[in-house]
């Protein structure tokens, strides 16, 4: 007796990657059919398009594959309900940091684990801000959120669109660093506060940011709690020093840095500054970010 092909759902960003995940679309499908699936495909064709998409998906509980970078993933947790669906990452994007982060190097790696049924809980991160006219902004995110200079290099690497992985943030990190300044700000962290000038603050979930920045090392993505990477003001001849230290998560001893893990942060800025989740600009002019831990919100297929 024939039974009827296992059903995947598939968003995928044509513009991610630039452009790279577009011109995948028919090698995905046609992969997946091989494997038994039924495909229901749903291209984007504008920002938060896919937060729109998952919002209206069948309540099916069948597998999600999201075809894009981390942005597109944030987009979709921003409409997909906890627990509605499993989710399959295929790391087309600029970064790919989460995918990297849960051992995913590539399309095939998804596949197969999708195939096998193998999945593992990670946490999400709710992120409400306050903006220089006061309004607040709510936004989940999987991966990291970027405050001031991590946010101003997200910025450029946005406006450019040039290359992959590590490069293009490379390339922003000089770019940005000449012009680029401090700010007074408050943290607090459960019970202890922290007053320092701010050169940039990421709050990490997963390990690493901006293409292969391990700015968070002890994260883990599925410990209920978030780690706060906070660098105080510094020179630029010093960030020269200390950003080759960052690709192996070594830069948490230098003086500038204060490494703190919590379920809870809330951080006040004086001046605005810039704030990005998961690669994406959330806004230009932060003045306050409070974020909060959601252990295992989120199911994804893992090699």
């Amino acid at each position: 007796m024939s039974t009827s092909p296992r059903t995947v759902h598939l968003i995928l960003n044509p513009a991610a990657g630039q452009g790279r995940a577009g011109r995948q679309l028919r090698r995905i499908i046609r992969a997946l059919h091989d494997d038994g699936c039924a495909v229901e495909e749903y291209v984007t064709a504008r920002p938060m398009h896919a937060a729109t998409i998952a919002r209206a998906l069948p309540g099916d509980g069948a597998p999600l594959c999201i075809a894009g970078g981390d942005g597109t993933l944030n987009e979709v947790i921003n409409g997909l309900q906890p627990g509605a669906h499993p989710i399959g990452i295929l790391p087309l994007g600029t970064g790919n940091d989460f995918a990297r982060v849960l051992g995913i190097r590539s399309m095939r790696n998804t596949f197969d684990a999708l195939m096998r049924g193998n999945t593992t809980s990670v946490d999400a991160v709710c992120a409400d801000v306050v903006d220089e006219e006061e309004n607040p902004i709510s936004r989940r995110f999987i991966n990291a959120l970027g405050i001031g200079f991590d946010a101003a290099v997200a910025v450029d690497v946005s406006r450019r669109r040039f290359g992959s992985g590590i490069l293009p943030y490379l390339l922003a990190v000089f770019r940005v660093l000449w012009k680029y300044r401090s700010v007074p700000s408050t943290t607090v962290l459960q019970n202890r506060e922290l007053t320092e000038s701010l050169f940039l603050a990421c709050i990490g979930n997963g390990t690493t940011s901006g293409g292969g920045f391990r700015l968070t090392p002890k994260a883990q993505v599925n410990d209920g709690l978030l780690d706060l990477c906070h660098v105080r003001q510094i020179g630029v001849g010093r960030v020269l020093q200390v950003l080759p230290r960052a690709l192996k998560g070594t830069h948490i001893l230098a003086r500038e840095v204060t490494y703190h893990q919590g379920a809870h942060l809330d951080i006040h800025l004086d001046y605005p500054l810039p704030v990005h989740v998961d690669g994406e600009i959330l806004t230009h002019q932060a003045r306050r970010v409070v974020a909060t831990c959601k252990p295992g919100a989120y199911s994804v297929y893992v090699p």
